[in-house]
């Protein structure tokens, strides 16, 4: 059976109660960081909605409709995405979702069509889906699943009820994180906050050797101030650890410099280890320059989560040799 997120217990209260006075909406638009679970949330309340058991808060895992569900193939559940990561939604895969709803259902009590990323539709796709939005057929319900709503167009956001899942770093959130996370010896709350509150986001960068890869990180910062480096070879190196999951850790370096800079010898974290580091990199470069090279890690982390499938490798040279600019101006 699906599991409920505890940080996803808010927003699934306020569906529950809208389905149990038969109120929900038509057309939902979830929103929130990458790595907050949105895709999750939207299977499960699509497997509560087709569930025959329809007093049931969760899916009861035995009726034919759940089998179906869990088995990927039930024929009143259509997931639609871009043919390719990255990729736009064309207009033809909206036409076919807009064929799909005008169905009959043939086992659940409702047709459900889940559209992730939703602002992968380019402007043809949305303009196609208005309609739909604006007169639903019965029974029916859209999720649009986005995370960076702002590049969807206005027309379509106002037709949907939209469900916000912001950032989590509640202790209810870091135990779950302690209780799925096994066999790392880390500061689970700095990875959270690395992850900018996203708890799956958290659990990927634990399964990627987070104690080496920030070590690693923070003594390539020190050799780029301290000798004439290769930037090719070092974005090399940074793209072979994940160029989004290289940026959010700079950010989390940046910041607690800057944290060290305020408040000298008080570390913001507990890892004892990057504290040194940490410092003496603070201490060479004023409190503007701090925020301005977290401003442009925010920057390039932004670029590469937005719609340009911009390359990895030249955004993190970029970085780099920003990086190696305040160094030589500091």
């Amino acid at each position: 059976m699906l599991e409920l997120y505890p940080w996803h217990t808010s927003q699934w209260q306020l569906l529950d109660s809208a389905i149990t006075q038969n109120k929900l909406h038509h057309a939902l638009l979830l929103t929130g960081p990458d790595g907050i679970g949105l895709g999750h949330f939207a299977n499960l309340l699509a497997a509560r909605l087709l569930c025959h058991h329809a007093g049931a808060q969760f899916m009861c895992d035995n009726c034919k409709s759940c089998v179906l569900f869990k088995a990927g193939n039930h024929p009143d559940l259509m997931h639609l995405e871009p043919e390719e990561a990255g990729k736009q939604i064309k207009v033809e895969l909206i036409r076919e979702l807009i064929a799909y709803m005008q169905q009959t259902n043939q086992y659940g009590r409702k047709k459900i069509a889940v559209i992730d990323p939703a602002e992968a539709m380019n402007r043809s796709s949305a303009n196609s889906l208005l309609k739909t939005l604006e007169e639903p057929p019965p029974d029916t319900l859209i999720i649009l699943i986005s995370h960076q709503p702002g590049l969807l167009p206005v027309t379509i956001r106002s037709r949907c009820q939209r469900l916000i899942f912001p950032p989590s770093y509640s202790a209810t959130t870091l135990s779950w994180l302690l209780q799925n996370a096994t066999g790392n010896n880390i500061d689970m709350a700095e990875i959270l906050e690395i992850a900018q509150g996203a708890p799956l986001k958290a659990l990927q960068l634990l399964e990627q050797d987070p104690v080496g890869k920030r070590q690693s990180l923070l003594q390539d910062l020190v050799d780029i101030r301290r000798t004439n480096i290769n930037v090719v070879k070092i974005a090399e190196k940074w793209l072979s650890f994940g160029a989004n999951e290289v940026l959010l850790w700079l950010m989390s370096f940046f910041q607690q410099m800057t944290h060290l800079k305020l408040d000298p010898g008080n570390p913001q974290t507990g890892n004892s280890d990057s504290q040194p580091y940490l410092q003496e990199l603070a201490n060479e470069l004023d409190l503007v320059g701090l925020v301005a090279c977290y401003d442009a890690a925010m920057q390039h982390y932004q670029a590469l989560r937005g719609p340009f499938n911009l390359n990895e490798q030249s955004i993190l040279e970029d970085m780099i040799i920003y990086w190696q600019s305040s160094a030589n101006y500091s």
